[in-house]
């Protein structure tokens, strides 16, 4: 059992990136980022695809890890210069237009059949009672945890997140201010893309899987999104390791493991009754 949590951590890890970054880029720029793990998928992809022609694997996870920041990027300063000004339903067709756009042309450049994507320090791991724990779970455990910390106290702390936070309140009043609005959009899309890509090669490399499965690790992360309310990043990070951890003891035992799948679904949806339990009761009296 406890290999199986270990075993759990490095896709719970990638699950609390994508999460705590659907949760910032929520606070920051009022959008749903439901391409967050397709993003990622792309940077894994392209570093499977240097490997794969001779590129060595620094050289092809930096080319990965740069093509999702600047894919995710264009999308923040597309939304930026699009939707800044319209309301939560129109960006989130948009973002869902975005995000099927983003799969069709992952399926164009990289087709759907899975495909090895190589593992950061290979050989590299550390004995903990008696339970290997690879190098990669403890990269993706590193970042998410430096991702939680960080963005926390930029949100609180900084002059910066104080300006992007306006920006997804008032842009039209921010930039009116002298905030740069181009330029701090660029700034947290890209931080969110690089910190996915990152996750998305570790979880890829224990997890070898195919184009479109890779994006569908959007679902577990919208269920650590939700954990934390879109609004805190710790109960965000708890809510990923708690999904991936969860869906890891799921396969103890083979009739539990049919329903691996619902796992996120599941706890999503009983985050959601338990948060609106107040709710339920007082319109009840």
């Amino acid at each position: 059992m406890l290999t199986l949590v270990v075993a759990g951590l490095a896709a719970g890890g990638a699950y609390a990136i994508f999460g705590v970054s659907i949760v910032v880029l929520h606070r920051m720029a009022g959008v749903v980022n439901f391409s967050q793990a397709v993003v990622g998928a792309f940077g894994a992809y392209v570093a499977a695809t240097g490997v794969e022609r001779g590129w060595g694997l620094p050289w092809a996870a930096a080319a990965g890890i740069a093509l999702s920041s600047v894919l995710s990027v264009a999308i923040g300063l597309l939304f930026a210069r699009l939707f800044s000004e319209a309301g939560a339903a129109v960006r989130t067709a948009a973002m869902i237009a975005t995000t099927v756009g983003l799969f069709a042309a992952g399926f164009r450049f990289f087709g759907d059949a899975p495909r090895a994507v190589p593992v950061l320090l290979p050989g590299a791991s550390v004995s903990i009672g008696g339970v290997v724990v690879t190098a990669g779970t403890v990269i993706v455990l590193f970042i998410a945890i430096a991702t939680v910390l960080g963005m926390g106290w930029v949100l609180s702390s900084t002059r910066v997140g104080v300006q992007v936070r306006a920006i997804s309140e008032r842009p039209v009043v921010a930039e009116l201010l002298g905030v740069p609005l181009f330029a701090r959009t660029a700034l947290v899309w890209g931080f969110t893309g690089l910190v996915s890509a990152t996750g998305m090669l570790v979880v890829a490399s224990n997890l070898p899987g195919s184009f479109s499965s890779l994006g569908f690790l959007i679902f577990p992360a919208m269920a650590a999104a939700l954990i934390g309310a879109f609004r805190r990043l710790p109960l965000a990070f708890a809510g990923g390791i708690g999904v991936g951890v969860v869906e890891s003891v799921s396969s103890y035992r083979e009739a539990w493991s049919e329903y691996r799948g619902a796992v996120p679904f599941l706890i999503a949806a009983a985050v959601l009754l338990w948060t609106q339990r107040h709710e339920v009761w007082d319109a009840a009296r």
